[in-house]
């Protein structure tokens, strides 16, 4: 156990309780610091019976250089209508991370102490897309916490920073929820309903299987040497660009054979099975690449946005000149920010290599941009070390 420390003063009612972690990671709990209230910069943006998203605004300046903890404001959450919760976070100048934590006031029942909260601690970045997330589950506890690189504000600001504030995103879910039923002596006075089962899982399953024994397609898709047997009516439903196709006077109407050239056969696989499905398999980051280029060509924001995502979290030293020509192409700033970051982050092993020696004769504005950086950043450290 871990006691409530820092936070006793602004608890009073709660100060011999105990709080317990679910991780191993160092419980912000367990460190006497001072603490800055922020409630302003704390919201709801999401809320369902069963779930509750949250979003916090936090200043990077205290998590970078001060040993103090900041705690949000007091909220409810749904499932568990006798208990008050809060967000904390704390950051030591000496580590390398910050922790945030989800706290519970140990004034709760004991049945809402026993039900299994699932807590989602992530960054958000600039387009409001989740980085680095972390799952808990509260359950039997008084609190749960994750800890996040500070890099995501030092060496990728660019990418996350708001006005020099960190977004933290939680959300909160459980799998059943209590009721109280009066109407009935027999009856608990607590009784749990599952949560009905995932329809949208089922239809998936059912497009999958419509995909792959070809029943009914009426379109072959010739790719990269391979064909794909699909179905027009879904693939106009899904695809603005595909719905062109087949509405207007153009040889995909009249024809049932398309040939596309510019992208792979693997990447049409992938994308037919979000057309159908909404998902993909695990993809390499190359594979990662070539979607997101199938995405944007196919006007499908939501594919292209989840393929960013998992590419800013991705890119190497000897992807990154690649990643970074894509995203210059297809107007993604934040992938464009992300590769550009991992150049400077490894400049000397970038450089050396014939890919910058082309990407400097292709791309001469990006790349003076950043040797630009590059310098800027030289200076910096001279400055600092005077």
């Amino acid at each position: 156990m871990h006691s409530l420390s820092a936070f006793a003063a602004l608890h009073h009612h709660a100060a011999s309780q105990a709080f317990l972690s679910t991780s191993n990671e160092p419980s912000l709990f367990a460190m006497e610091m001072p603490v800055v209230t922020d409630p302003g910069a704390f919201k709801k943006c999401g809320k369902l019976t069963k779930k509750d998203v949250l979003r916090w605004s936090v200043d990077s300046g205290l998590l970078r250089t001060s040993d103090s903890a900041i705690r949000s404001d007091f909220f409810k959450f749904g499932p568990c209508p006798d208990s008050k919760f809060y967000m904390v976070a704390f950051s030591n100048a000496s580590n390398t991370f910050f922790t945030v934590g989800l706290c519970r006031l140990p004034l709760q029942t004991e049945t809402e102490n026993s039900l299994s909260i699932r807590v989602s601690f992530s960054l958000l970045d600039l387009r409001d897309r989740c980085h680095h997330t972390c799952e808990r589950t509260l359950k039997d506890v008084d609190s749960v916490q994750a800890s996040f690189d500070k890099s995501c504000y030092t060496n990728h600001h660019l990418m996350f920073l708001r006005d020099g504030k960190v977004i933290i995103h939680c959300s909160m879910d459980v799998d059943e929820i209590l009721l109280e039923d009066s109407t009935e002596q027999n009856t608990p006075a607590n009784k749990s309903i599952p949560v009905l089962e995932n329809l949208n899982r089922e239809l998936a399953d059912d497009l999958s299987t419509l995909l792959q024994n070809r029943l009914h397609a009426d379109v072959t898709l010739n790719v990269d040497g391979e064909e794909f047997q699909a179905h027009r009516a879904i693939l106009a439903a899904r695809s603005p660009v595909f719905a062109k196709m087949f509405e207007h006077d153009t040889l995909e109407k009249s024809d049932n054979r398309i040939v596309i050239e510019d992208i792979s056969g693997d990447a049409m696989k992938q994308l037919l099975r979000y057309l159908y499905t909404g998902d993909t398999e695990e993809l390499s980051t190359q594979e990662f690449v070539s979607l997101f280029v199938a995405a944007d060509k196919y006007d499908l924001p939501k594919l292209k946005q989840n393929c960013s995502t998992a590419l800013c979290s991705r890119v190497t030293s000897d992807m990154a000149l690649n990643v970074l020509v894509v995203a210059n192409l297809h107007g993604d700033e934040d992938l464009k920010n992300a590769a550009i970051q991992t150049v400077l982050g490894n400049a000397v092993d970038v450089m050396k290599s014939d890919e910058w020696l082309s990407f400097l004769r292709e791309y001469p504005e990006v790349a003076n941009s950043i040797i630009l950086n590059l310098a800027m950043k030289a200076t910096t450290i001279k400055d600092t070390k005077k």
